[in-house]
């Protein structure tokens, strides 16, 4: 059975301990924030195995403070780590097996309550306190305020080189996040025909990961006219009412999860027939650059020569050749790493990301997304996983019928 257990915890809080330590932390922090397409959770995930499903709500001066949110207090100057020695700090008070790898601490304030652990378990000093872009205002100003010898710093570094290489049980997470991808995409295609509309698309998508007991965490949807475009302005990111008609272009970028480790893949195709001329060369420019660059994910290889790959390509296509260099939805960057989360490391041309190592063990997506309001918009994007002998594409179908 594909899973986390409580072994691999223990180490993960270890080695988080070890990297705070050897950073100068008496101990770590890790605050997330769960429950919605919004959610902020691989930070405590990631230590605990526990999602806080309790959506955000507005603090309630007097019954809750911080509801739907969860933290992790970690002390890592007193070795070796037990395991009772993590603290779960969660307003949720019956949860189900198989519980989170710590002690839980039940509390309507979260804030309040995680200042008084941060006192009782790590000495003061300075906190690394990962999540932070979670973290309201009221609530960092609150712990400031009341632990004057704790100085919390945020340390999401930290997090981003725990999670940066994944162990064998996380890579089968992700292959089979990425079949679940594949599966859903397939089904938008197949609902997606002349006279339906872009919520039946999206309805068959959701459909399949929900059946598979997989988590559908959002996606960018466009068509017909409004293909350039990535989606709806609105909340809902389809059209209840836009239908299609044949020779459209759609383009769907979704992503989901599969116990917390998710998929991100992105795909372009012509509705109900074959494309045209310009429309072929459209989709065959995304999709050959980011191929181009796949070829490069090898261990020792640096993500600048990707991105220069992946340019390169684009840049010779037929499609860049008659329209010149259209302007890009993702700018300078060919992709990113993934998880829990949408993370580091970037995939770029330039900068200092530019010249990091490609190793085994990391999962990447490479992307490219682009619109030209003469012609309409497309989006490609594969993840993968790099091992010692290569690039293993976990969403590659095995054929390409936009094309």
């Amino acid at each position: 059975m594909l899973g986390i257990g409580g072994k691999e915890y223990a180490a993960r809080q270890a080695a988080m301990g070890r990297l705070a330590a050897r950073a100068g932390f008496r101990g770590v922090v890790a605050w997330s924030r769960g429950g919605s397409a919004q959610d902020h959770y691989a930070d405590v995930y990631y230590l605990t195995g526990f999602y806080q499903h309790q959506p955000f709500i507005p603090d309630f001066p007097g019954h809750w403070r911080a509801r739907g949110h969860a933290a992790v207090v970690l002390p890592v100057d007193d070795p070796p780590l037990s395991e009772h020695t993590a603290v779960l700090l969660t307003n949720s008070r019956d949860l189900q097996e198989p519980r989170p790898a710590a002690r839980v601490h039940v509390t309507p304030d979260l804030v309040d309550s995680l200042a008084e652990q941060i006192r009782e378990s790590i000495r003061p000093g300075r906190v690394a306190l990962i999540g932070y872009e979670a973290m309201a205002a009221p609530w960092w100003c609150r712990l400031r305020s009341v632990l004057p010898g704790h100085e919390l710093v945020c340390a999401d570094d930290l997090a981003w080189e725990a999670r940066r290489i994944k162990s064998p049980a996380e890579l089968d997470l992700l292959r089979a996040s990425g079949a679940l991808g594949v599966r859903a995409v397939s089904a938008a295609r197949e609902a997606a025909v002349p006279g339906a509309t872009e919520a039946d698309v999206a309805a068959a998508a959701i459909a399949e990961i929900v059946r598979a007991g997989g988590a559908y965490s959002g996606m960018g949807i466009s068509s017909g006219a409004e293909s350039y475009t990535f989606a709806a302005s609105g909340p809902t990111p389809y059209s209840a009412d836009r239908r299609l008609a044949e020779g459209d272009l759609i383009r769907i970028d979704l992503y989901g999860s599969v116990r917390g480790y998710l998929f991100d893949l992105a795909r372009t195709w012509v509705v109900g027939g074959e494309p045209t001329t310009e429309q072929r060369r459209l989709l065959e420019a995304v999709r050959e650059s980011v191929l181009a660059g796949i070829e490069l994910l090898r261990p020792g290889r640096r993500f600048g020569e990707v991105a220069r790959r992946c340019r390169q390509v684009f840049e010779r296509s037929a499609f860049a050749v008659h329209h010149g260099l259209p302007w890009s939805e993702t700018d300078g960057l060919w992709g990113h790493g993934l998880g829990l989360s949408l993370e580091p490391p970037w995939i770029t041309e330039g900068g200092p990301a530019s010249d990091g190592l490609i190793e085994a063990g990391m999962c990447l997506a490479l992307e490219r997304r682009i619109a030209m309001h003469s012609v309409g918009g497309a989006s490609h994007e594969e993840d993968v996983i790099v091992t010692d002998s290569g690039p293993e594409v976990i969403t590659l179908e095995t054929r390409y019928p936009s094309v």
